[in-house]
């Protein structure tokens, strides 16, 4: 039996770095139902849209202020040629997503539909050229096109398309999963690559390119080592045209997405916070490369990977979306704010109807996932100061049946331990936001926070939870799932007791004195 008082310490004054709000970034690939009919309805439907972009979806998404989101892949992106998506729509080629099924891409949704979808709510965009299939002059092609306010020839096409200004896109990565989908390229062969397509990748009136290289799948440490090293050092210092490099990680399932065990809950958390030893293993081996770390460390795909609902698609990706997957972004992006100054951005997969899902959109309808919820509840650690919260939380898992595959995504493997309550905490203009998640899928916890270097008085405390570990909306009821009213709390002193309730997620908010 699990001791029901756990303790958790914040220690204010030891700042570990700012969050980037890049770390609640998203991901759009033209896969299964994402993009046709999750955004792009076309202007002539009866569902409301805003010149073919779905208004309900617009109205969703613009309250999370999402800072970016990543398109159009994704393995379609090493097949994607975005000529075919620019011009007259009805003039654009139907293709084949071969990698997704085969289906049908009528190249409806393209650069510009997608700068208007970026536009509409709020978010950067970020490109994912074709390093694949394209060529270096295609993906500098793209840049030109999107981003040089000057005369040429491309600037002025993309005038004659509806787009008088730039597009200013920042964020360029130079491939996706070039070790598997994207050319099944070997590490040296992949950053010759980078190399010779960043070459042709220029700055254009005052918009900077990132330049995003293709990372490791996982624990790939071999795969980060050469990469860094032909950056580094082959031939000549190639650092400087890499803006950051984008490992993936996918923590998978146990069980299925609505149909699950208590010890399955327990296994599906512990693997997904194995994610810290992706993020404290790539980071260690590029500081031997970079130790001033230039090259930043994102994670732009990870998330839950069920099966495909029944009745689905195989190919499409279509899961529902619980209080379990809720947790894991819970405990994700608590890593990601306790890693803060390793970790510059990150991009959950996926946005709609796809793996694991914000939104899921059925006809003309719309509802909010669990997952969702923890991006809102979230929203005020977004580029504020990491602060160290150290868990003393009883250890309750190794990863069960998974044990094997936690242990191997660390380059310590002594290191995988789920404890029963896990969270971060971050400082911004004087206030202070803790969140915690009781991992356990019985037990609520008394949990004692022992603040150092600070004090609090009165706070406010918002949580997700559910009496069903397997609760989730639906479109018959899309408010199963909700976020708590906010309740106030008086704290006396530096020391506080918080009430949490089994399978939950917390948020503590605080001026701190």
């Amino acid at each position: 039996m699990l001791n029901s008082t756990q303790k958790v310490d914040v220690i204010v004054n030891e700042k570990i770095g700012t969050i980037s709000p890049y770390l609640h970034g998203q991901f759009a690939e033209h896969l299964g139902e994402l993009i046709y009919p999750g955004i792009w309805v076309g202007e002539d439907s009866k569902i409301p849209n805003l010149g073919g972009i779905r208004k309900d979806i617009v109205a969703a998404l613009q309250p999370l202020h999402l800072p970016v989101t990543r398109w159009p892949g994704g393995c379609f992106a090493d097949g994607y040629h975005w000529r075919n998506g620019i011009g007259e729509r009805a003039r654009r080629p139907l293709r084949i997503n071969y990698y997704w099924g085969m289906a049908p891409e009528p190249n409806t949704f393209g650069t510009h539909e997608f700068m208007a979808f970026c536009r509409a709510i709020g978010t950067e965009p970020y490109f994912t050229g074709n390093a694949g299939s394209g060529s270096p002059q295609e993906i500098g092609d793209w840049v030109e096109y999107c981003n040089f306010v000057g005369d040429s020839s491309l600037s002025q096409e993309r005038r004659e398309n509806g787009s008088a200004e730039p597009f200013d896109v920042k964020f360029w990565a130079v491939g996706n999963e070039n070790w598997g989908c994207g050319g099944r390229m070997d590490p040296e062969s992949y950053a010759a690559t980078y190399t010779r397509m960043r070459t042709s990748m220029f700055d254009y009136s005052g918009t900077a390119v990132h330049g995003i290289a293709c990372g490791a799948s996982g624990n790939d440490w071999v795969w980060t080592r050469k990469v860094m090293d032909y950056f580094k050092n082959k031939h000549w210092n190639h650092l400087g045209t890499v803006q950051s490099l984008a490992a993936h990680f996918y923590c998978g399932t146990a069980g299925t997405a609505t149909e699950y065990t208590s010890a399955q809950w327990l296994e599906l958390l512990a693997r997904s916070a194995a994610i810290e030893g992706i993020i404290t293993g790539h980071r260690a081996i590029m500081d031997e490369f970079d130790p001033q770390r230039n090259v930043n460390l994102i994670v732009d795909e990870w998330g839950t990977w069920h099966p495909v609902e029944s009745g689905k698609p195989g190919s499409g990706l279509y899961q529902q979306n619980t209080m379990r997957d809720a947790c894991v972004a819970a405990l994700t992006l608590d890593i990601f704010n306790n890693h803060a100054d390793k970790i510059y951005m990150a991009n959950i997969a996926q946005l709609i109807n796809v793996l694991q899902a914000l939104l899921l959109v059925q006809e003309d309808r719309c509802i909010k996932t669990p997952t969702y919820l923890i991006y809102d509840l979230y929203q005020p650690h977004k580029d504020a100061q990491a602060v160290r919260l150290v868990s003393h939380a009883d250890v309750i898992s190794d990863g069960g049946a998974s044990a094997e595959f936690c242990r191997d995504q660390f380059i310590d493997r002594s290191l995988v331990a789920l404890q029963a309550a896990q969270g971060s905490a971050s400082v911004k203009n004087g206030v202070l936001c803790i969140t915690v998640v009781n991992t356990h899928p019985e037990q609520a916890l008394d949990l004692e926070i022992a603040l150092t270097g600070g004090m609090l008085g009165d706070v406010e405390i918002v949580r997700l939870v559910n009496n069903d570990i397997h609760a989730h909306n639906t479109f018959a009821n899309p408010d199963a799932v909700t976020l708590s009213e906010p309740q106030t709390s008086h704290v006396d002193g530096s020391t506080m007791h918080v009430q949490l309730p089994a399978a939950s997620v917390t948020r503590i908010i605080g001026k701190l004195s």
